[in-house]
């Protein structure tokens, strides 16, 4: 058996790890209830941690009047509470971005469930403990069992109380230490009945006769140790995997239904335990039929919250179009591999009791797969479903119609016999039976199958008492009538079920073809105009009349925040904005992150760089959907990817400018090097003669013949390296290559410097056998003569330059190093730039050099497919350090 450790897997734990390092570290101190200890453990922890020098900040502690919980407090450093204006009533919560600014090494945040108030940047603690972790600050909190989401309806099952306050498992999972606090339920029951656990006088009694019964307690504890014991195991086995001690196997995969009913939140918690006892992936999945759009508003709100339960819960969210709820999830399951299906199961009304429900349909159709059904046979009084009755399929929906449908389909009915009424003794009545067909078709078409089943059982009498004889009643002489009054309901029924049915389906398509339309305009709009200006006009004009909201655009350049249009934004809203654009997530109404914004925001990212952000105001106080922020999210991408064009565009035509500029500067330097070359010759050749007759002339004019010389024999170089520079930059230098030994460049560079070097010292370090270099000679001495030069600018007169020299597989490596001041932050990368100087260690102004000399030895080493580069040396000074290619016949 191979129990090697797996490399992949092992890199990836290390690359966890590394993760957790640039992330703050969480620690939750556990247990099963209110008065177990978790906050005396956790300040207990915390005054040690801050004995030994850490930075220990209090963000909230609530200590419930007891009085050696406080006392724990005393010498901890407490943030102030931040004071929130809710309705009147002044409430005081965590200061978030205080916390940040102050930015503690480790933060306590007791009660980890909490809800926060209205007018937060996050409506949970939890929220806002995740956000401290993803800016690397380390948080202890303090969490009861009953908190855990996916225990919540255990523990209301147990307890009959539902616990409304929850935290994600997700992020149970995800905490860098758990510490399970626990102690004996009649110890605690003796702690409540002292008053240790509520002050307030009469709590413990009502809390002893209610929640904390031994029986409750018992049960709590034993959730809380098995739901540790579980995390624990989890992580054993993770590591055992890496480190190839055996691997369970992952094979199982599920795939749970959701609906618009409360019944589906405890789907969503049973399969998340049934997954994470398992390790198996799971996965939420909403089928949308055309009985979705006879969904109310409470319903869909409800599909909504319980897609973004099972979300937080960690599993995957589907959303998938169809006609036949079953054949659709079949065929997604067997796709995508899942082997079991959850699906709910509860008695409908006796007149739908001979139809096939959801979960009986996929057990007689989903060969291979596993069909768990969960009947509701436990509901707490206050969480349950108040809507009428109907089967737990995730998909079932009333047929919820507005009463003044129901008026309308009899008015069609109405108009139908005044239509007939003329006819009535020219025609067979059998023929006027076809205007009330026309008629439950209208109300099919126009007002759904409601309406339309009402207008095929009210049509038949009154085709009766109209139109068959004895007029007025409702009896009839021919009994052929009995078969016509057959044939008519049902003829109405089947033909306004099938035009309700279709015209549900064209509605659909409209919408879905509204919304495609919507996509392409914006994107043809977009990809058909320059500028931010005009992308947010565009936006606008296609988005606002499409979803009633008003739209803004954010653009991002230098971490600068700029409106389309321009104009005054709400503090809160901005708040908003600069969050998404931080974060790259998204925020406002109907979101997790400062949900009672006007707006929603969404980030525009495109290649994992936020480049600004959506903002969508409705007039009104509507909430968006789950497929809405869909829909929003694709356009965000698609406005993402104009403004990357757009960037993208004004970058190449910068580029574009910038390489004219250059090439009209390497022409010009060019033209002026070769134009002053000859003069400046003559010159020198001029002054070199009037110094040979120096005897001749008065003291004061060859002093300053002689300086004149000194200065045209800088010019002369600097026209040199112009030349030089000219020819690297316009790829018109020609190297010719032959095999050196590096030694013997070095040497001759140091023979022509000596007479600059004064009383410094240049040595020389050889490390190993160095073979040949491939270079040109004379180009790589120059080099050398230019980094030696440099290094006697910036070195004291007394001071020492090296040069050493190391084989590096198929290069050599050669540094120069001097001991002067070196270089400046960020100059590393500015100083082979052409012009640029650097500050003289001898002088507070810049070094009369030209600013060419490392621009040349750069185009020189890359000429020769080398790098050089430079940076501080440890014990002071600068390093200035190239690769030369080795010989080919030496590697």
């Amino acid at each position: 058996m191979n129990t090697r450790p797996d490399p992949d897997k092992l890199l990836a734990l290390v690359t966890a790890d590394e993760g957790r390092l640039a992330r703050g570290a969480l620690k939750i101190f556990f247990g099963a209830s209110a008065g177990v200890g978790k906050t005396y453990a956790m300040l207990s922890e915390a005054r040690r941690l801050a004995a030994e020098g850490r930075d220990v900040l209090i963000g909230v502690i609530e200590h419930h009047g007891r009085d050696e919980t406080r006392a724990l407090t005393e010498g901890l450093e407490t943030l102030p509470r931040l004071e929130i204006d809710h309705r009147g009533v002044k409430v005081h919560e965590f200061d978030l971005d205080a916390a940040l600014a102050r930015r503690p090494s480790l933060i306590l945040m007791d009660e980890f469930a909490h809800t926060n108030a209205p007018g937060s940047r996050h409506p949970k603690r939890w929220q806002d403990v995740e956000e401290l972790l993803d800016n690397g600050i380390d948080v202890y909190t303090t969490l009861n069992v009953q908190h855990l989401e996916s225990v919540n309806d255990q523990v209301a099952r147990l307890t009959g109380v539902w616990v409304k306050e929850t935290v994600p498992d997700s992020v149970f999972d995800e905490a860098a230490d758990i510490a399970l606090i626990d102690i004996p339920s009649d110890e605690l029951l003796k702690r409540l009945a002292d008053g240790k656990v509520y002050v307030a006088e009469g709590a413990n009694t009502r809390a002893a006769e209610n929640f904390f019964k031994k029986s409750n307690l018992g049960h709590l504890r034993e959730l809380a140790l098995r739901r540790t014991a579980e995390r624990v195991d989890a992580q054993n086995e993770q590591l055992s995997a890496a480190t190839g001690q055996g691997e369970a196997a992952l094979s199982e995969k599920v795939l749970v239904l959701v609906g618009p009913d409360s019944f589906s939140g405890r789907l969503i918690r049973h399969t998340r335990r049934m997954a994470g006892r398992s390790k198996a992936p799971w996965t939420a999945l909403y089928v949308q039929t055309d009985r979705h759009e006879l969904l109310d508003q409470k319903a869909r709100l409800r599909v909504e919250h319980n897609l973004r339960l099972a979300e937080r819960m960690g599993a995957q969210v589907v959303r998938l179009n169809g006609t036949h709820a079953a054949t659709t999830i079949i065929n997604y399951a067997i796709s995508n591999g899942f082997t079991r299906v959850v699906v709910g199961n509860r008695k409908g009304p006796l007149w739908r009791r001979w139809r096939k429900s959801l979960s009986q349909k996929l057990i007689e159709h989903g060969d291979g797969l596993e069909i768990t059904t969960l009947s509701a046979d436990f509901m707490p009084a206050d969480h349950a479903d108040t809507a009428r009755p109907r089967p737990i399929t995730g998909l079932a929906a009333p047929l919820i119609v507005p009463w003044m449908d129901y008026a309308y389909a009899a008015l069609v009915v109405a108009v139908m016999t005044a239509v007939g009424f003329p006819l009535r003794g020219i025609t067979d009545p059998d023929n006027l039976a076809l205007l009330y067909l026309t008629g439950v078709v209208i109300a099919a078409a126009r007002f759904g199958i409601g309406p339309a089943v009402l207008a095929s059982v009210i049509s038949l009498p009154a085709f009766n008492f109209f139109f068959t004889q004895p007029y007025y009643t409702f009896s009839f002489y021919d009994s052929h009538y009995y078969f016509t009054f057959g044939f008519m309901l049902a003829t109405s029924l089947i033909v306004g079920s099938l035009t309700a049915r279709l015209s549900l389906h064209a509605r659909m398509a409209r919408k879905s073809e509204q919304e495609t339309r919507l996509l392409y305009d914006l994107t043809r709009g977009l990809s058909s105009v320059r500028g931010y200006a005009a992308m947010a006009e565009v936006t606008a004009r296609h988005l606002a009349p499409a979803l009633n909201a008003e739209v803004r655009l954010w653009v991002s350049e230098d971490k600068v925040l700029t409106a389309f249009p321009a104009g005054e934004t709400e503090i809160r809203e901005t708040g908003a904005v600069q969050w998404v654009a931080a974060n790259g997530q998204i925020a406002g109404r109907g979101t997790d992150t400062l949900p009672s914004a006007r707006g929603l925001y969404l980030p525009l990212i495109a290649e994992n760089k936020t480049l600004g952000v959506l903002g969508l105001t409705p007039p009104d106080d509507r909430a968006f959907t789950g497929a809405d922020i869909l829909v929003f999210e694709t356009i965000a991408s698609l406005i993402a990817s104009a403004l990357q064009r757009a960037q993208r565009a004004d970058e190449a035509e910068t580029s574009r400018i910038e390489s004219e500029n250059e090439k009209l500067r390497n022409v010009l330097l060019a033209s002026l090097s070769h134009d002053l070359r000859t003069p400046l010759t003559v010159m020198n050749n001029s002054i070199s003669t009037l110094l040979k007759q120096r005897k001749k002339l008065p003291r004061e004019a060859v002093d300053e013949l002689t300086g004149l010389w000194g200065q045209m024999q800088r010019l002369q170089k600097f026209v040199t390296n112009l030349l030089k520079m000219a020819a690297i930059t316009s790829g018109q230098l020609r190297l010719n290559f032959e095999p050196y030994l590096i030694q013997e460049i070095i040497g001759a560079a140091i023979s022509r410097v000596e007479p600059q070097k004064e009383n410094r010292q240049v040595r020389t370090q050889i490390n190993g056998q160095i073979p040949m270099v491939m270079i040109d000679g004379a180009l790589i001495e120059q080099v050398l003569l230019n980094l030696l030069e440099n290094a006697f600018a910036h070195t004291a007169p007394n001071g020492v330059i090296q040069i050493s020299v190391e084989n590096d597989a198929d290069r050599v490596r050669v540094r120069v190093s001097d001991d002067g001041n070196g270089l400046k932050p960020g100059e590393e990368d500015q100083i082979f730039e052409k012009f640029h100087t650097r500050q003289s260690e001898k002088s507070d102004r810049a070094q009369s050099g030209t600013g060419l000399g490392l621009a040349i030895c750069r185009g020189i080493i890359q000429a020769h497919g080398g790098l050089i580069y430079a940076k501080n040396n440890p014990t002071g000074g600068a390093s200035f350090i190239f690769t030369l290619p080795v010989a080919k016949d030496q590697t």
